[in-house]
């Protein structure tokens, strides 16, 4: 190959390069106009069959939401309250005007999770298990959306070694004896990271200074 055909190749290479799909950023205008300090999680719409998803996620959402700089209300606090309004049932909490979860918390936003898939899969010599959520921030005052994202962490397990009979016990046992906690952590430690997380709050270093980062 010449040395003309080299240089049109690197060039070809760097314009190929340059026109690299890019992620599409998101609209943060509304986040950005209404600026939320506090956020209310609101309790957990389950869309599973598996009972013990809810309280196993709840465990794990604060920690992640107050290291991007946010107060965020004791959740097991938030449903004692709400219970003592009458009000028990994710499903119709979810349906309930943000306005009234700004009376009784007084919380500048309000995160809504419904947990997609909280599931363990056992297939021939391995298993599978999976974790999926989709959040909303809404202003508690205007009800407005202020950001939606979806995680989704799966990890899987077998198959490596150990001859047949041994990957078959290995998936079995990891099937049978699952610990979705840390996949749940791991999802939550993700989503509200940037590019597509929450930008800082204002108890955070970077609050006011990361708006290129989404």
């Amino acid at each position: 190959m010449t040395r003309a055909a080299i240089a049109v190749l690197v060039c070809m290479l760097t314009l190929l390069s340059g026109c690299a799909i890019q992620p599409e950023k998101k609209d943060m205008s509304a986040f950005y106009a209404h600026k939320p300090r506090s956020i209310v999680v609101v309790p957990v719409l389950n869309d599973t069959t598996e009972i013990s998803a809810s309280p196993v996620f709840v465990s794990t959402i604060t920690r992640p939401l107050a290291e991007r700089g946010y107060y965020v209300f004791p959740v097991y606090l938030t449903d004692l309250v709400l219970k003592d309004f009458g009000l028990a049932e994710a499903g119709h909490i979810h349906l309930l005007a943000t306005q009234r979860l700004h009376e009784l918390f007084g919380a500048d936003a309000a995160l809504y999770i419904t947990i997609k898939d909280w599931s363990s899969k056992y297939i021939l010599l391995a298993s599978t298990v999976a974790v999926e959520m989709d959040y909303e921030l809404r202003d508690a005052r205007t009800g407005m959306v202020l950001w939606q994202a979806n995680e989704k962490v799966v990890q899987s397990s077998g198959g490596a070694g150990g001859g047949l009979i041994g990957m078959a016990i290995a998936a079995a046992v990891n099937a049978m004896a699952t610990d979705y906690q840390p996949l749940a952590r791991q999802a939550n430690n993700q989503v509200f990271l940037p590019p597509k997380g929450l930008p800082a709050g204002p108890y955070h270093l970077e609050y006011g200074r990361d708006q290129e980062k989404f």
